[in-house]
């Protein structure tokens, strides 16, 4: 990449900024759906991802080639290390910067694709590592468990013909796995879904009034106190605002938790009444 006729070098930009000689090179690799477009874009891409509240401070290329990509990100941060960002909060946050080429290029067609980093690989720290498609690392059900589970939600929605809000929660339960700079949005508005079409008063005209009254009846209802909401609402509120507050993994998976506690406790709750 050139600039003002000049050369410029990543990797020898990054000793100089950070006075250290030994650079890991984090290779990721993905595709993009659906793949029969066959994307492809005909220039390497390179754009510097900083985050220093997590220790991400690196420059980042890219390549698309028959739908799929190679993506290099150089850095002398060991991501492998507890200290610094962990391999799901970076992948986030080159998630974001892929995420940025394939929008700007669906902006300007009117296109719609999707971005999914399958792996990553890094030489120096002798990584290869598959990402898991899980959302929450820490939930654990064996397939007896997740069998009856989706049975039980097959009959729920089969027995109720006015369940099409709830619907749209768990479509967004779904979006806030998917979207990592966007999980808190997702999980909120899948909990103000459920809030909105079941414990709205409209007798209360101020629709203020009727907000504020809803959530009582709600937190009511399924037994949660107003502290329960606030990590969600943390990141949740600023980014209705166009905010985006640094999110790392473990707070991504507080917030799908809490949400699917959430979505559990109203599902309960209709299947008593």
């Amino acid at each position: 990449m050139k600039i003002n006729d000049k050369e410029y070098n990543p990797v020898a930009v990054l000793k100089l900024t950070t006075g250290r000689n030994m650079i890991y090179k984090y290779i990721f690799k993905g595709v993009i759906h659906p793949k029969r477009v066959n994307f492809e874009v005909n220039a390497r891409f390179t754009l510097q991802i900083k985050r220093p509240e997590f220790g991400i401070d690196g420059v980042f290329g890219i390549e698309f080639k028959n739908s799929e990509f190679i993506a290099e990100y150089e850095t002398a941060v060991d991501h492998t290390k507890k200290e610094s960002a962990n391999l799901e909060t970076l992948r986030n946050y080159i998630d974001d910067a892929i995420r940025l080429v394939v929008d700007i290029y669906c902006y300007v067609k009117s296109y719609n694709y999707e971005v999914e980093i399958i792996k990553v690989e890094c030489l120096e720290l002798k990584i290869d590592y598959t990402f898991d498609v899980q959302g929450e690392k820490n939930i654990h059900k064996d397939k007896k468990q997740t069998d009856d589970e989706f049975t039980n939600l097959i009959m729920f929605f089969s027995m109720r013909s006015n369940l099409d809000f709830l619907r749209h929660a768990l479509t967004d339960f779904r979006r806030s796995i998917k979207y990592p700079a966007e999980t808190a949005t997702f999980c909120f508005r899948a909990i103000e879904t459920i809030r909105r079409f079941y414990f709205d008063d409209m007798d209360i005209n101020d629709e203020s009034k009727r907000r504020k009254k809803g959530w009582e009846l709600f937190r009511e209802a399924l037994d949660f106190d107003r502290y329960f909401f606030k990590d969600i609402e943390r990141f949740a509120l600023p980014n209705r605002h166009g905010e985006y507050p640094a999110i790392t993994y473990p707070e991504r998976e507080t917030i799908m938790n809490k949400t699917r506690r959430i979505i559990d406790a109203f599902i309960e709750y209709v299947q008593q009444k």
